[in-house]
């Protein structure tokens, strides 16, 4: 377990002094270029092999490491553990071989360690959360992607600084370079995914096709966005759903399945080049209801023509195919598992096929691309057809692979089980299992945490035997299609509004559940307050993901009933895990001096927050004064339809004349009432924003009245009336995260 919020200061400091060291204690330092021969296209990810085929390097973001392991002749040897920044997420190894850099995501650095020396020689200051990184193909410059400051740092390798910041869209994740063979790294293109889907405007919020993937194209001759790539919506994704909410049409009993459901791309982490294509796997969501198992999520892999810089087709056909489509024919066993959460890919040298990763079945799974790229991952067709998927099972959570380069041998990093595993690609099985780093040690406060963690990252096994009990496929959903991390990805969100038992319902994100100081000061749980501990989730678990659920003793209690805490491990864990290990975005703006211009408007829009009243709402040290008040369960007068009553605040955002306001079973929703305020920690990063997604970004919460006074008495002027002021409030309300001193109230530390 990492206490992020004590390190983030000290972890500062120390990268600082670092730099200090590295540029001024010895001006004659310098990291030689990483120019080599040209290499085919790149791709961003946390494991990779040197060019030799000797060493596999791996990051440990919970451990703040590199793992060096050996691998040459199957040594399957650690070698070393290097220490580098805080929360270490993906690296780069040079074409040369030389270094190897890492994205440091807290710190907000890379760490450049010489594959001679096994130190660290350089770090360089890049922007807020970098995440993803590659190389232009002959090493002239590496492109990182950083995510909460919505632009990409490109790095002259010559000399390791910074030589231009581009700025893009939101939440930029994924870094893929192209190549063309030659020795100009200047006409090359660069494929930037951005993690979240965006609004289609004038599509009803809620439908299966009311987002879209965007893809930033990024010429490397100008270092400029040239296009952005919009990556749609499949009308057809092979599941049926029991009636659909949004177009009245009520389930049957029994259930009839004949309403053919859409979903949208989503959760973009990772694209990787093969020929004349771009592939990215991804998270694709069906938010219209009934919500549940089979209809609500799926595994695309979607395809990006190079050539003309559009969603691949061939034959007038889409090619982005949903992977889960005819795994329902399978044969049950323990190995049918859909593909939960599709993470990353990466393609053979020498062959038309790849692996894709399933961060949360734990297997990768072989990919063929036919002679125009079109994928398939062999799936039966038909009932009786036994098709010809591939899987292997390898660690838990993997979040990446890469391939040697005779296409013998694939290694995967395994974040949650902290190891990484070696594939026989010609015999398609595992044969090693290594160590990156130490799991905490068992009993421990940490240990339960890192159980949690697996248990929230998995839509399948969990298996941590030293942690917590083994829990087996078909407990946490049904036959691998779903889990916690379906909808929030990092324990954030999916930015998706779905229809669900209370009505139009966009994901909340979990960092907000907690006060970061206090993991013992819990906010009320949903916009209309109906559960008040995460153990609620086991409702989530039964009936959307299809499980059998964690708790053995007996039924679950309602969300505002008895408790459900004490009754499961493995749901304690989980509750541990959100508390106290899911942190809250880093905002650009938490780091600018007090005394600059932009820090005083920041400690304007402070004040102006206090006088507009927005602390009635969203005061105390979780940013929202919606917290639970008692120990469960409440008493039965402050239950007023089934939501905790007390704590819902009347802001305007609620009309039952909307399309959307409706529950999955076709009732009206909940609203009338209010919502409970949701948490402001690091809002900025994650809209859109409100129960309903009707605010894109946060600037827009602003513009209804209503919300914005729901603080102040009537009498009161409102302050946010002059433009200057709702400037300055903004530029306060983007600058908060877990840094960010709070407004104290009696209900929280």
């Amino acid at each position: 377990m990492k206490l992020r919020l004590l390190k983030l200061a000290a972890c500062a400091a120390c990268a600082a002094g670092l730099v200090v060291a590295l540029y001024h204690g010895d001006r004659r330092l310098s990291v030689a270029s990483a120019q080599g021969g040209s290499r085919g296209p790149t791709s961003s990810g946390p494991i990779a092999l040197t060019p030799d085929d000797k060493f596999v390097w791996v990051a440990n973001p919970d451990n703040d490491t590199v793992t060096v392991i050996r691998v040459e002749n199957d040594a399957h040897q650690k070698v070393a553990e290097i220490p580098v920044g805080d929360e270490p997420q993906n690296l780069a190894i040079t074409p040369n071989g030389q270094f190897v850099y890492v994205s440091n995501t807290i710190s907000g650095t890379l760490s450049v360690i010489s594959t001679a020396s096994l130190q660290v020689v350089r770090l360089i200051r890049v922007g807020t959360e970098p995440y993803g990184l590659a190389f232009t193909p002959n090493g002239s410059k590496l492109y990182v992607a950083n995510a909460r400051s919505d632009n990409v740092s490109v790095i002259d390798t010559a000399t390791n600084g910074v030589v231009r910041t581009i700025a893009v869209e939101g939440e930029p994740r994924g870094v893929a370079v192209t190549s063309d063979g030659d020795a100009d790294d200047s006409d090359e293109k660069v494929y930037l995914t951005h993690f979240l889907a965006f609004d289609v405007p004038g599509v009803l919020i809620a439908r299966d096709d009311y987002k879209e993937g965007h893809v930033s194209v990024i010429s490397t001759a100008s270092d400029q966005v040239v296009r952005t790539v919009v990556l749609r919506d499949l009308k057809d994704t092979g599941f049926n759903s029991n009636g659909s909410s949004l177009d009245r049409i009520p389930a049957t009993n029994p259930p009839t399945f004949t309403f053919v459901t859409g979903a949208f791309p989503n959760m973009f982490n990772n694209v990787a080049i093969k020929g004349n294509r771009a592939y990215l796997p991804n998270n694709a969501a069906s938010p219209n209801g009934p919500v549940r198992f089979n209809v609500n999520v799926h595994g695309f892999l979607s395809v990006i023509d190079t050539v003309q810089d559009r969603e691949g087709q061939a034959n007038g056909q889409t090619q982005t195919i949903n992977m889960n489509r005819g795994i329902n024919f399978e044969p049950p066993s323990e190995q049918k598992l859909f593909f939960g959460m599709p993470w990353h890919i990466a393609f053979e040298h020498n062959s038309n096929e790849g692996w894709v990763v399933l961060s949360g079945s734990n297997f990768i799974s072989k990919v063929v691309l036919d002679d125009q790229g079109t994928p398939t991952v062999n799936a039966p067709k038909q009932a009786g057809d036994p098709g010809s998927l591939v899987r292997i099972f390898v660690g838990q959570n993997p979040r990446g692979i890469t391939i040697n380069s005779n296409d013998t041998r694939a290694y995967v990093m395994n974040e949650v089980s902290r190891d990484i595993t070696a594939v026989d690609l010609v015999n398609q099985r595992v044969i090693a299992t290594v160590s990156t780093a130490d799991l905490p040690q068992p009993g421990t406060l940490a240990a339960t945490v890192h159980y949690g963690k697996g248990i929230f990252f998995s839509t399948a096994a969990v298996n941590l035997p030293t942690l917590g009990p083994v829990i087996p496929p078909n407990r946490v959903s049904s036959e691998g299609w779903s889990g916690c991390v379906s909808c929030h990805a990092f324990g954030l969100t999916d930015a998706t509004v779905w229809i669900f038992g209370t009505g139009p319902r966009r994901s909340l994100p979990f960092n907000g559940s907690f006060n970061p100081r206090n993991p013992h000061d819990q906010k009320i749980l949903n916009y209309s307050g109906v559960n008040d501990e995460f153990q609620d989730f086991e409702d989530n678990i039964r009936n959307t993901q299809g499980g059998l659920g964690l708790i053995q003793n007996g039924v679950q209690n309602p969300g505002l009933g008895p408790p459900n805490a004490g009754r499961s491990v493995e749901l304690d864990a989980l509750n541990e895990f959100v508390a106290r290990a899911v942190r809250s975005p880093i905002s650009p703006l938490s780091r600018v001096s007090p005394l600059s211009r932009l820090g005083l408007e920041i400690a304007k829009g402070r004040r102006l927050f206090k006088e507009s009243g927005c602390v009635n709402c969203h005061g105390g040290a979780g940013w929202s004064v919606a917290r639970r008040f008692y120990t469960p369960p409440p008493d039965a007068d402050e239950v007023v339809r089934a939501q905790l009553f007390r704590l819902l605040r009347q802001v305007g955002t609620f009309n039952p004349a909307n399309a959307n306001e409706i529950r999955q079973n076709l009732a009206p929703p909940l609203g009338a009432d209010g919502y409970a305020p949701p948490s402001l920690l690091s809002a900025w990063a994650m809209g859109p924003l409100l129960h309903n997604g009707s605010a894109i970004t946060i600037d827009q919460i602003l513009d209804n009245i209503q919300h914005r006074r729901a603080g102040l008495l009537p009498i009161k002027q409102d302050p946010l009336n002059d433009p200057e002021n709702r400037e300055a409030m903004l530029k306060f309300l983007k600058s908060i995260d877990a840094s960010t001193p709070p407004f104290l109230n009696s209900l929280s530390n």
